[in-house]
């Protein structure tokens, strides 16, 4: 999600989200960290804004998406149509949504893209 949607819908202190590094709660989308807030210089075209730019693809888990879309819901008293609107388009441009996140994995592994899990 877009630094401007995990800022508004308060997305890092909902889900006790911390900085990768120092382990200190923070207000930002880890996957958009590079450089400029501490992360070290041969990890710093690690970040999710980077990797777009430089072509590689970024699914997103459509299920995993409906928990935010809950929380926009509830924040912001939108219908679930309006809510899903708002959430999706927080996404960071690029992102490609997928019907789920293990749906995604598989099928990528199957065209023979390779998995890794970071967590």
């Amino acid at each position: 999600m877009q630094q401007s949607f995990w800022g508004k819908y308060g997305v890092a202190k909902a889900y006790g989200v911390t900085h990768p590094l120092t382990m200190q709660p923070t207000d930002r989308n880890p996957s958009l960290l590079d450089e400029k807030d501490g992360i070290p210089a041969p990890w710093d075209q690690l970040g999710l804004h980077k990797q777009l730019a430089r072509g590689v693809v970024v699914l997103a888990c459509n299920l995993a998406l409906q928990d935010i879309v809950e929380t926009v819901k509830k924040q912001d008293g939108l219908s679930d149509e309006a809510a899903r609107t708002v959430t999706v388009g927080g996404l960071i441009p690029g992102v490609i949504l997928q019907p789920s996140g293990v749906f995604a994995a598989v099928r990528a592994q199957e065209a023979g893209c390779a998995y890794v899990r970071a967590s």
